[in-house]
Order: C-alpha cells, then structure tokens, then sequence
C-alpha cells in the first residue's frame, strides 16, 4: 500500500531545498511537483512533459529535466534506470524501500517489498561495517502469460 504524500510538506522541503542550495525559487518548478503528486506511478521525463501539456499547462522540457533533476538531488523523487533508454522516476515517500520486477516484454514494473531482503541488507553491512542508507533491487524477467498479458502493448 501505498503512503499518502503531503503535497504541502514536498513543497515546504523543496522550497527549504532551492533556498539552501541557492536555487530560483519558481512557479513553475513547483507546478511540475504538483502534477508529478498526482501520478501514483513510474513516469519519465516525456510521460510528465505530455501529462503538464494535457491539462493545458505550458511548461518547457527543459524546465520539466532540470525540475527532475533537482527533485532526485533534494530526495522527493527517486531515478531508476529499469531496461528502457529513459530514466524513470517516482516520489520517495510514497513506497520507500521497496524493489522492483521489470517485465522485458511489455515493460510493466511489479513493486514488492519482502522483509528478508531488509534483514539480508543489514545482514552483509553488518559483516562488512557499513551504514545502509537505502538500496534498490530489479529482478527482469517476463510476465508469466505474455500472450495474454494486459500490459503487453
């Protein structure tokens, strides 16, 4: 299940983060943060420039990619680079710690979260005396009936 996000604490801590690293502080970066909370899914970068278009909002790719970056760099957004050319992207308070199943085939991405994966994380950091600070596992493979897989596209 999924935690519900608070837009107005994601838009206090992107504030807080624009004004520390010095950053201009726009109206239209914290409208690309708005759309993305409304997604409850992976999106890239042309997924979330054709959604901002669709509800008439004018935003330029360039504002939406360096928005993006800068969301990955103040840790609202986790980047996951699943088979695809494009990177994709997701809010870290809704599913943290969770991993991933990545169809080859159609693309459709499973999210899990298994505890003995946790406890062999802390398991082989123990042994090795390193501090985790998060991980992030993708399995590939194929959904199990492509043929009749209703992500198939």
């Amino acid at each position: 299940m999924a935690n519900p996000v608070s837009i107005e604490q994601l838009k206090k801590d992107f504030a807080d983060f624009l004004k520390q690293k010095m950053y201009r502080n726009t109206q239209e970066r914290f409208l690309v943060l708005e759309h993305i909370a409304s997604l409850d899914r992976h999106f890239s970068a042309d997924e979330l420039y054709f959604h901002i278009h669709s509800t008439g909002a004018r935003i330029s790719r360039a504002t939406i990619y360096s928005t993006l970056d800068l969301l990955t760099k103040c840790g609202i957004l986790t980047k996951h680079r699943f088979q695809s050319e494009s990177a994709h992207f997701e809010l870290s308070a809704r599913k943290p710690n969770h991993d991933h199943l990545i169809c080859v085939e159609c693309g459709h991405i499973i999210e899990f979260n298994v505890d003995t994966l946790h406890a062999i994380e802390q398991d082989v950091c123990n042994q090795f005396e390193f501090k985790p600070m998060k991980h992030s596992l993708q399995i590939f493979g194929v959904c199990k009936d492509i043929n009749t897989c209703e992500y198939n596209k």
